[in-house]
C-alpha cells in the first residue's frame, strides 16, 4: 500500500484535503494530519479493522487512544457529567494544545454511541481522553466524519513525536493510507495532558502549557475597580472573597487553590500603598480582612486577566473600555442603579455606609450567579 500525500498551501487545498481525509477515515483508512502540536494519525473508532491497524502501528494492544474532536461542543456527546474544572478548561483552552482525561461514569453520554459498543473502545478504566486541536484542516476533517476519531501521534512506539510530514513518512510510509502535509506544526511540542476529577486536577504530561498556565486558565478572576484602590475596590474584593469562600465552603485563604481570585485596582492608583485605616475597619465590620492590601494601578493586562470586572462608577467603566474596548461583555458597574461614591474625607460613618452598599451589591451579584447555576444560564 502506497501512502498518498496531499500538500496544503492555501484555503482551497485545505478544504479539499479535509474532505478527502474525512472520506478515507469513514472508509476505514488511517490518515496522518497536522495539529498545532504534532502530527497525529487518525482512525475511525467504530471500524474494528482500522483500530486493529492503528494498534499494531502503535504497538498498543489494549490501552485506548485519545479522542479528537472537531469542535469543543462535541465533548458533550461523550461525557454526560463534565466536571466544573474540565468545563472551565474547555471554555478557555479549546481549541488548543490540551488533552483532558475525564471519568465517564460507566457509559457514554450519547446513547447511540453507547449502544454501538464504543465505550469499550474509547474508555480505559472509565476514563476518556479528549483533545480538540486548533488547526483548520484537522477541525474541518474531524467535523465531517460521522463518528468518533481517535488519533495518537503519528510515529512508531518509542520514537519522537513528528513535527513535519517528512518525519511522518520516515516512520510510517506505506503503513498509512493518507498523509495531509500542512507544513511544520505551530508549536513543535506535545499537548499538555491534564487528568480532571470532580475535586481537583493533575498534570500527567507537561507540553505546550505549563503547570502555571493551567492554573491561570483554571482560575476565575473577578476584578474590582475604583479610583485610588485604597478603599472601595479593596473593600469589594475582600467582601467578595468572604462570600465566595462561604459559597463553596472553604477558608478564604484557600480560594486561589480552589480556582477563584478576587483582585482590585484603581484608575489613578499609585503602587504599594495600604488601604486606608477607615476602609480596613469598615471591611472588618462586614467580616473581611483587607489589612494586607496594597494599591495597584489598573492595566490592560489586569483587564485581560479578569473574567468579570465590577466598577464603582460609570467613569471607571469608561476607563476600562478605553484601555480595552473588547472587554465590554465582562465589565459592569457594581451598583445596580447608582454609582458607589468615594468615602474619602467622610469619616468612619461614610466608610461604613459605603461598605454596606458594596455588600448589598455583592449580595445581588451572588444571588444572580446562584440563579444562573440552577438554570444553566
Amino acid at each position: 500500500m502506497k501512502t498518498q500525500v496531499l500538500q496544503v498551501v492555501d484555503d482551497g487545498q485545505a478544504a479539499q484535503a479535509a474532505s478527502q481525509g474525512a472520506s478515507v477515515l469513514s472508509g476505514g483508512g488511517l490518515v496522518a494530519f497536522a495539529t498545532e502540536t504534532v502530527y497525529g494519525v487518525g482512525a475511525l473508532a467504530a471500524n474494528s479493522a482500522a483500530m486493529e491497524r492503528l494498534r499494531e502501528l502503535k504497538d498498543r494492544p489494549r490501552r485506548p487512544f485519545s479522542l479528537h474532536l472537531g469542535k469543543p461542543g462535541d465533548a458533550g456527546r461523550y461525557v454526560g457529567n463534565m466536571p466544573a474544572i474540565a468545563q472551565r478548561l474547555i471554555a478557555k483552552a479549546w481549541p488548543g494544545p490540551l488533552t483532558l482525561l475525564v471519568a465517564l461514569g460507566g457509559r457514554l453520554a450519547d446513547e447511540k454511541l453507547q449502544a454501538a459498543g464504543l465505550y469499550e473502545v474509547l474508555a480505559g478504566e472509565d476514563v476518556i481522553g479528549l483533545r480538540c486541536p486548533d488547526c483548520p484542516v484537522a477541525s474541518a476533517m474531524l467535523s465531517a466524519v460521522d463518528g468518533p476519531v481517535v488519533a495518537p501521534s503519528a510515529n512508531r512506539a518509542g520514537a519522537g513525536s513528528p513535527r513535519t510530514a517528512r518525519d511522518v513518512l520516515d516512520q510510517l510510509e506505506d503503513r498509512i493510507d493518507l498523509l495531509i502535509d500542512s507544513g511544520p506544526t505551530r508549536y513543535g511540542l506535545d499537548s499538555t495532558i491534564v487528568h480532571v476529577a470532580a475535586d481537583g486536577w493533575k498534570i500527567l504530561r507537561e507540553g505546550v502549557y505549563s503547570a502555571r498556565r493551567i492554573r491561570q486558565l483554571l482560575t476565575q478572576t473577578w476584578l474590582f475597580v475604583c479610583t485610588g484602590n485604597s478603599c472601595r475596590s479593596p473593600i469589594a474584593a475582600g467582601l467578595a472573597r468572604r462570600r465566595m469562600a462561604e459559597r463553596i465552603g472553604c477558608p478564604v485563604g484557600q480560594l486561589t487553590m480552589k480556582g477563584y481570585d478576587m483582585l482590585s485596582a484603581g484608575i489613578l492608583a499609585g503602587e504599594g500603598a495600604p488601604a486606608t485605616p477607615e476602609a480596613i475597619a469598615a471591611a472588618a465590620r462586614f467580616g473581611a480582612d483587607i489589612s494586607d492590601h496594597r494599591t495597584r494601578k489598573l492595566t490592560v493586562e489586569l483587564i485581560h486577566q479578569a473574567d468579570m470586572i465590577f466598577c464603582m462608577t460609570d467613569v471607571h467603566v469608561a476607563e476600562v473600555l478605553r484601555l480595552a474596548p473588547d472587554s465590554a461583555d465582562k465589565v459592569a458597574r457594581l451598583g445596580d442603579a447608582l454609582d458607589i461614591p468615594d468615602p474619602i474625607g467622610g469619616g468612619r460613618d461614610a466608610y461604613r455606609e459605603t461598605a454596606g452598599k458594596i455588600d448589598q451589591a455583592l449580595r445581588r451579584v451572588f444571588n444572580e450567579r446562584r440563579h444562573e447555576d440552577r438554570t444553566g444560564g
